[in-house]
């Protein structure tokens, strides 16, 4: 066990020296500028959504991830908006520095017991740790989407009562993003941007739907485009698309709250109920045994 120890210890010092002068190499992450991803959106975005990667600024943890991971994460970051500091490289370079701290606590554990599984936890400790980086960023995504999910339907009512009183559906968009918060305002911010920049209307639609996961969002984007090109009013396709993303609201809410009653038996059984049997079976059970 000493040994075992003693060589993750070993490996723990040689990763965290490698990810040092990963971290040290030139072209490694920093912030990605809106700028940047505004002149090149209608180049960086592919046809499943996922950013293109320069290879050219891969760094050494880059050449050792694997393909289909390094897209799975750039999905995420494209999902979770950029957040400020979470580039791509950052993120892959986090990975071998939470592996580290997965090492050491491995070999802690190891060191101090003799249990023969304790190995198989150790490296269970440290698959965890090297993933941890990979779930944040897809904890962040999914919170992401959900907040877009939920106010896209206040969004789109507030464009129906825009477009009721004369205003024309952009200006109306562009009126909803200015006083809006929260990331669907950012990404209507973004779309805006995107058309007076010169991208196509079609185009930054679409843009906006592989930006995001949220199905009632891409189907609006998709709606909005196919009213474009044959010729529909533009205003009652979104009239017909608050409509039903507020009934899908209701449905969502509907569900969820069916679900409380089987979501309160977890708690029901293992903490209330144990203790209302001791209360009621205990002084009986007591009793019981002193009569005999």
């Amino acid at each position: 066990m000493v040994m075992l120890a003693a060589f993750l210890l070993v490996c723990s010092l040689l990763l965290l020296l490698m990810g040092t002068g990963a971290v040290a190499t030139p072209g490694g992450g920093g912030v990605r500028k809106r700028a940047r991803s505004l002149s090149a959106a209608a180049e960086a975005a592919s046809d499943t959504g996922v950013v293109k990667v320069d290879r050219t600024r891969a760094d050494l943890w880059e050449r050792f991830t694997p393909s289909s991971t390094l897209r799975r994460l750039e999905r995420n970051l494209v999902l979770a908006g950029h957040p400020e500091g979470w580039t791509r490289e950052r993120v892959v370079l986090m990975k071998p520095a939470t592996a580290v701290l997965g090492l050491l606590f491995g070999a802690l554990l190891v060191s101090k017991t003799s249990n023969p599984l304790m190995p198989l936890v150790a490296l269970g400790i440290i698959g965890f740790c090297y993933m941890v980086p990979d779930l944040l960023v897809y904890n962040q995504a999914t919170k992401r989407q959900a907040e877009i999910q939920k106010r896209l339907p206040d969004m789109l009512d507030q464009i129906v009562i825009s477009l009721e009183a004369g205003v024309g559906f952009e200006a109306a968009l562009s009126k909803a993003a200015e006083r809006g918060t929260g990331p669907l305002a950012e990404e209507a911010s973004r779309l805006m941007q995107d058309m007076s920049l010169g991208m196509a209307r079609r185009e930054a639609y679409l843009a906006l739907a592989e930006r995001t996961s949220v199905d009632e969002l891409r189907t609006f984007c998709k709606a909005v485009v196919q009213a474009e090109e044959f010729g529909v009013s533009v205003a009652s396709v979104v009239r017909s698309q608050a409509q039903e993303m507020r009934l899908s609201r209701r449905r969502r809410a509907e569900a969820r709250a069916q679900q409380v009653p089987v979501k309160i038996l977890i708690p029901l059984m293992t903490c209330i109920l144990p203790v209302l049997f001791a209360i009621v079976m205990g002084p009986a059970i007591v009793y019981a045994y002193a009569i005999n």
